[in-house]
């Protein structure tokens, strides 16, 4: 009895009716989420009874996840997207298939032929969406497998029932998600379901713990699509966290979410690109323009097959929306407070999001500057988007649709802002703060059918689910964009620019004051104070860079930023910059002494060691969590630079495990080589210190790399 080609199916009283995947089962079902042995139906003591066999995606009775309930006449029941009426007769049960798709299709489309589909009008299906490639996957009959969906390696992928594919057999029933758009297969034919841009969220006993602390307990909450949702409470009340839980950003200890009825958990992957998040924090680079970052943040958002055009007109059209045009040329840094915010705002709309987190967007905004955000953030919702704004604001409150007041991780209010006002009898929405502490967390409404319910077993098997990332454009194109990014940023930033500068003169005048400018001859120790200086003048220009930027290189992780292409650039712009900082100190040495000799050979080494020392203070900035912790980390790492380089104490006089040490410094070599190339006269070529450098060298490269990789990890792990 399969539930494509039966709508309705009776069934005896004294019939144990099994529902499944399983040629076995009474009721046998197709499409996402049915299990094997999904559910059961049976009468007892009077009443009808389904029970959950441990299904994967849970058995949810009239939307409410359930182990078990009574069954009453006109219930819904849904086993993964099949859903069923209930109609109680004196003889039996009489199950009734709804199938929604029938309500919600806007085009149907032959599959005798291949169906292309994309954002380009020639698709046989067009989906116009920033997130859709222009031919992102192609749709066909196959004389022995049915039907094939296959992706064209696309940006953002193509799933069949929440998973990415390549290449993918589709049956009746699979839900196919391409952008925010929805396809189903029925009945020979592949509708397009008329949901894009709405996500109806539900949650059920969502409760977050970490260690023994509850940062939410036990929240059920609807929201439907295109509402604007203001989640207010106290200081650590629960408010980030639940927007977080909302949008699939950390794991639940219990409840379970659905998007559009689909199981959040299980369908992260296909909502991944649908999600946009708004942090507090201020996540844009000071030195660039306002065009120059919505410039790079497009081609880095949007498809690799977007055309220069299609950028600039998402462009336009995000600008216009925010009032940006006027002020496209300024840059960040001379930006007032509210500028920020909207340019903030405007990088994560590039890719029209769906569901948009605002993470206390109107902190330290003015009264009229919060006014205009309310006013924008309710005319992008009216077009469909959910925003879920998180703040303290009680400022124009009255713009949303409903407002989730949490206490000590405890929904206490869940409604409309007049419904606030009259439940705390008062006009002044200011006073809930006030009343907080009064308001209780509402009961969970406990509907009699249900026997026993559980949004989540605890002692349920995890599941792994691989978040897919989106695929931006090719690594030789971000490390071509992120390295022009630094050097404009580096060079704009002229008072760090040239106090980097002034160590060169600064030091060689310094040493001018230790040994003296007109002698001929200059002692070895002349030559170790120049190498370590150069060592500490490379370490010094790179040991902040990676450590400021790792909330925002987090974002652009999630966006598809190449772990090679962000730690390359880095290596290629400070390499460069050390390698011109090494050229100026020489050059100031050979003004102030008599007896340095500023040729092509001492060069190599000041840029040797310049370049090292930058790749030094790259690998602690990628080995700390903020610039304080790494420029405390850089002495340490120095001083045994020093003390190992066999300048204090020859190496056949020190310890075995000095001697040791001393092959992990960088100055080791670097002080040898100016040794052997000064006092030896020997090529620099032929120098078999090189191939300690250069193996030391790798591996600073090799530790950048596995830093930034293992915080990518930790940013996308498996949930």
């Amino acid at each position: 009895m399969n539930n494509i080609s039966n709508t309705k199916l009776s069934f005896p009283v004294d019939k144990k009716i099994t529902f499944g995947r399983d040629p076995s089962c009474d009721v046998l079902l197709k499409g996402i989420g049915v299990s094997r042995f999904h559910a059961v139906v049976f009468f007892e003591n009077g009443n009808w009874i389904i029970k959950d066999l441990n299904s994967t995606f849970g058995t949810r009775l009239n939307e409410k996840p359930v182990t078990c309930g009574i069954l009453n006449d006109n219930d819904i029941i849904m086993l993964g997207i099949c859903k069923f009426k209930i109609n109680l007769t004196n003889k039996g049960i009489i199950l009734e298939q709804i199938k929604e798709i029938h309500k919600q299709k806007t085009e149907t489309s032959d599959i005798d032929k291949s169906i292309t589909i994309g954002r380009d009008p020639s698709n046989l299906i067009f989906l116009p969406h920033p997130m859709v490639s222009r031919f992102h996957a192609t749709f066909r009959k196959h004389p022995k497998k049915g039907y094939i969906l296959e992706d064209h390696n696309s940006t953002n992928g193509t799933f069949v029932n929440g998973k990415p594919v390549h290449i993918s057999a589709v049956e009746e029933g699979d839900v196919i998600q391409i952008g925010p758009y929805r396809l189903y297969l029925d009945e020979g034919k592949l509708h397009h379901a008329q949901d894009f841009n709405k996500i109806k969220i539900e949650a059920f006993g969502v409760t977050v713990r970490k260690k023994n602390h509850v940062l939410l307990d036990n929240i059920s909450i609807n929201i439907e699509p295109g509402e604007f949702v203001a989640i207010l409470g106290p200081s650590g009340a629960g408010k980030s966290t639940l927007a977080q839980a909302l949008t699939g950003q950390i794991e639940l200890t219990n409840g379970t979410v659905y998007y559009n009825g689909l199981p959040m958990r299980e369908f992260c992957s296909a909502f991944y690109s649908a999600i946009g998040f708004v942090s507090q924090q201020n996540l844009l680079r000071p030195e660039l323009s306002v065009i120059e970052t919505f410039k790079e943040q497009c081609i880095l958002r949007l498809l690799k097959d977007s055309l220069y055009v299609e950028q600039l007109e998402r462009i336009n059209q995000v600008m216009d929306l925010l009032d940006l045009s006027k002020i496209k040329h300024r840059r960040i840094s001379r930006l007032s407070g509210g500028e920020v915010k909207r340019v903030h705002f405007g990088i994560e709309l590039l890719s029209s999001p769906t569901l948009i987190f605002l993470d206390e967007p109107l902190a330290g905004l003015d009264p009229g500057l919060i006014h205009k955000f309310m006013l924008l953030f309710r005319s992008i919702s009216t077009k469909g988007h959910t925003i879920l704004l998180a703040t303290h604001t009680l400022e124009q409150i009255d713009l949303c649709d409903r407002i989730l007041f949490l206490n000590e991780g405890k929904l206490v209010f869940n409604g409309p802002p007049q419904k606030l006002k009259e439940q705390i009898n008062s006009q002044e929405i200011s006073k809930i703060y006030e009343k907080a502490k009064e308001l209780k967390a509402e009961e969970k409404i406990q509907n009699a059918k249900i026997l026993s319910e559980k949004t989540i077993r605890e002692n349920q098997k995890k599941i792994k689910i691989k978040i897919y990332k989106p695929k931006s454009i090719s690594v030789l194109k971000q490390v071509i964009l992120l390295t022009i990014r630094y050097f404009k940023i580096l060079f704009r930033d002229t008072r760090t620019s040239l106090l980097m500068f002034l160590q060169a003169p600064l030091i060689a005048l310094l040493l001018a004051f230790v040994y003296k400018p007109d002698n001929d001859f200059l002692p070895i120790s002349f030559y170790f104070c120049i190498s370590i200086s150069a060592i500490w003048m490379g370490g010094m220009n790179s040991v902040r860079e990676i450590a400021r930027e790792w909330l925002l290189i987090e974002r652009e992780f999630r966006i598809g930023l190449s772990v090679f292409a962000y730690g390359f650039s880095k290596i290629i712009v400070f390499c460069i910059y050390g390698a011109m900082q090494a050229i100026f100190f020489g050059f100031c040495l050979n003004m102030f002494f008599k007896g340095y000799s500023f040729n092509l050979n001492t060069l190599v080494l000041l840029c040797a060691a310049c370049c090292s020392g930058s790749l030094l203070g790259l690998c602690i900035s990628s080995f700390s969590r903020n610039v304080n912790m790494a420029i405390s980390f850089l002495p340490i790492i120095f001083i045994p630079q020093i003390f190992f380089s066999g300048i204090l104490v020859p190496f056949d006089e020190t310890p075995l495990i000095g001697n040791i040490l001393s092959h992990l410094t960088i100055e080791r070599p670097i002080f040898s080589m100016f040794k052997k190339l000064v006092f030896f006269e020997e090529r620099i070529l032929s120098l078999n210190d090189w191939t300690g450098f250069i193996n030391l060298s790798l591996g600073l490269i090799i530790l950048i790399f596995t830093a930034i990789s293992f915080r990518k990890y930790i940013i996308g792990k498996d949930i």
